[in-house]
């Protein structure tokens, strides 16, 4: 396995921390380096850079005080910035990595910290072509805006492969220790007032993300979005698309995609998986003390109740199944599977159109299906296990 902020940091603080691995080029001198980085940071005319004087060390070029500064007033300052082994040709800048150690950002009264950030493998052309990252990771991440509970994040990683025309075709996220307090989501409170009924003072956290394309025969393959949270349960998206060849892609990055290009991409399958780890008991034992009942006679309630919610959908087969998967499920909960498997790949604008003309046969077009309290395997890290039907 391997969240996305509203924090990013500025352009330059990106180029002085992130780069990419190229062929072989001369080892470089601090000067050198000072050089080519003042060069390709004079780009972003906004931005006024500080790198001070650099210091040759066995781990490469060293900077002390980098200050970066903004046109809006926005400042970021790097404790220790190293380039690794840096390499310079033209202008061209390489390096094994550059890691800046205690950053801290300032931005319209938003404060960021990151204990340490490094980048793998750097390669800097000063051109839109030729740059690339093998990985970034990042450690002990704070963020804090005005009036509100600072966000922190224990650590941060994006690894970057199969590179081709400079794109990466395979990549893994990681984001994990997202501590999150629940005074912060609302003003009102009320979310964490029922946070705090179900015994969490705290939420922690994790975000993962793999997956990779296949240009030749057009498949994006999802390995895993997954969301989980500690003491909560764990959310975990899966799929394999088709359709998107080079031609595709080219066509779907213009600014008014043709339809021909829409019509073009395909889902072949999807699978959306919960684990239970206490949430859903948590909520309902909450919900049948409101209710004066016992948490058994609470589910008995709610599952009796199911056929005529789920009339709506307006598929009997499917509601039948949706709610004998849910009723398994609410009664002992542990895990819960809605999977896609439509016979033949379908073109996402004809699931969209069907949607909206008859969305009652959507679940017959995808060969939908619902799977509750599956076992599962030590090689299945979702939780998906195999169908014991």
């Amino acid at each position: 396995m391997t969240i996305s902020s509203r924090w990013s940091l500025t352009v330059a603080a990106v180029a002085l921390t992130v780069g990419l691995a190229g062929p072989a080029m001369a080892a470089a001198t601090p000067e050198q380096v000072t050089a080519a980085l003042t060069k390709l940071l004079a780009a972003d005319k906004a931005v006024t850079v500080t790198l001070g004087t650099p210091a040759q060390t066995d781990d490469g070029v060293v900077y002390h005080d980098v200050t970066i500064k903004e046109a809006d007033g926005g400042e970021t300052k790097i404790a220790v910035l190293t380039i690794g082994k840096p390499e310079v040709e033209g202008d061209t800048l390489s390096a094994d990595s550059i890691v800046a150690e205690n950053v801290t950002g300032t931005s319209k009264g938003d404060n960021l910290t990151v204990a340490s950030l490094e980048i793998t493998a750097p390669v800097f052309t000063g051109k839109e072509t030729g740059n690339r990252i093998d990985a970034i990771s990042a450690e002990g991440i704070s963020l804090t805006q005005p009036g509100k509970s600072p966000l922190a994040i224990d650590s941060a990683g994006v690894d970057l492969s199969d590179y081709a025309d400079d794109v990466p075709h395979a990549i893994d996220i990681s984001v994990e220790g997202i501590a999150v307090d629940p005074a912060s989501v609302d003003d009102s409170g009320q979310f964490a007032g029922q946070l705090k009924a179900m015994g969490y003072d705290k939420l922690t956290l994790g975000f993962y993300g793999s997956g990779s394309l296949d240009e030749t025969s057009g498949d994006l393959v999802v390995n895993e979005i997954t969301i989980d949270g500690t003491d909560l349960g764990t959310v975990t998206l899966t799929g394999t698309f088709g359709g998107l060849d080079a031609d595709t892609i080219k066509q779907l990055k213009q600014k008014n995609p043709p339809e021909e290009a829409l019509s073009k991409v395909t889902l072949k399958q999807a699978s959306l998986y919960y684990g239970d780890a206490s949430l859903a008991g948590r909520i309902i034992a909450l919900q049948a003390k409101q209710m004066g009942q016992e948490p058994a006679a609470f589910v008995g309630q709610i599952t009796g109740a199911l056929p005529l919610f789920l009339s709506v959908i307006g598929n009997q087969p499917f509601q039948d199944k949706l709610a004998g998967g849910l009723t398994t499920f609410l009664k002992d909960p542990k895990n819960l599977t809605i999977t896609a498997k439509p016979a033949a790949p379908i073109a996402l604008l004809d699931l969209v159109v069907t949607s909206q003309t008859a969305p009652q046969t959507l679940p017959d077009v995808l060969k939908a299906d619902v799977i509750a309290n599956q076992p599962e395997t030590e090689d299945d890290d979702a939780g998906e296990g195999t169908d014991p039907n």
